[in-house]
């Protein structure tokens, strides 16, 4: 395929969004608040195009621009956060994804305002997951260093045609506290998954990828200049589930739980106390704040 040919397939309308009405969006926006065990809306057919046209361009496991993580929260899992090394049309859809055009359609949906996208990618990018790979429950960062923004909104793209349950790797939504999923989303081709991410977003996929395939997709990040009123985690992503360990591993893995435990402890009763939140040790209810 020519230059010239990639670039037509990166556009707004390559994006089921930009066809639709705002009483369609008004309808999104009511589906995403009211979605349980998180707010969240899955789009399927959100890419206006077939697996030919792209997964050609997908990058192949061998590539050398691709990183890896070494631990067993993510396992087999790689990634791409360069966007100049991710090849178009992919790279050219990220930037689509952060224009004004559909940032504007994600504070519809989702009832945030002033959401800003990551140049920098952190976390982010192209992810593939090869046989075996898995995602661990966890939440994820809040609170963003580098630009010292807040994290609000996540977006995952799906690159996996004729993609099945069976096959592993389904993209897994937790009401916090609970050991099974509450809702399990199929990632396959061109299906779309935007959801809020706090301390309460716990989300992964605890099955491994089933066979010789690889779980391809986009992950963006939306972030605000302002805190959530609400306290929303930390700048660590928290894992919640951790495998079965052993020996000075055991005492390593507690040592760790309770190190967390008392940072988000820290880190709650910091933003109670922040004035500009308005947050306060008891509500006005009057019902004691819960611990942490």
């Amino acid at each position: 395929m020519s230059p010239a040919a990639v670039a037509d397939l990166i556009s707004p309308d390559t994006f089921a969004y930009s066809h639709l009405d705002k009483p369609s969006v008004d309808q999104l926006g009511q589906q995403y608040r009211s979605a349980r065990p998180f707010p969240h809306i899955q789009m399927r057919n959100f890419l206006n195009l077939l697996p030919g046209e792209v997964l050609p361009w997908f990058p192949a496991d061998s590539w050398s621009g691709w990183s890896r993580f070494q631990n067993e929260y993510q396992r087999r899992k790689m990634f791409c956060a360069d966007i100049d090394q991710i090849p178009d049309p992919l790279a050219g859809f990220i930037r689509e994804l952060c224009a004004p055009r559909f940032l504007g359609f994600l504070e519809s949906v989702t009832g945030i305002p002033a959401l800003i996208p990551d140049p920098y990618l952190e976390g982010g990018g192209l992810h593939c997951s090869g046989p075996g790979g898995v995602l661990a429950p966890h939440s994820d960062f809040h609170f963003y260093r580098r630009l010292g923004l807040f994290r609000r909104v996540n977006l995952l793209l799906y690159f996996n045609p004729e993609w099945r349950q069976e096959y592993g790797g389904c993209l897994e939504l937790y009401e916090r506290g609970d050991e099974a999923p509450a809702v399990t989303v199929v990632p396959e081709w061109g299906s779309c998954v935007i959801f809020t991410t706090d301390d309460k977003s716990v989300h992964g996929f605890s099955k491994p990828v089933v066979g010789e395939r690889w779980r391809r997709s986009i992950a963006l990040y939306y972030y605000t200049s302002q805190e959530a009123t609400e306290f929303s985690g930390d700048d660590d992503t928290h894992w919640r589930t951790h495998g079965d360990v052993s020996g000075l591993a055991t005492f390593r893995l507690w040592s760790y739980k309770a190190c967390i435990f008392t940072s988000r402890c820290f880190s709650r009763l910091g933003h109670r106390l922040n004035p500009h939140l308005g947050g306060k040790l008891v509500p006005e209810s009057g019902i004691a704040a819960k611990p942490c």
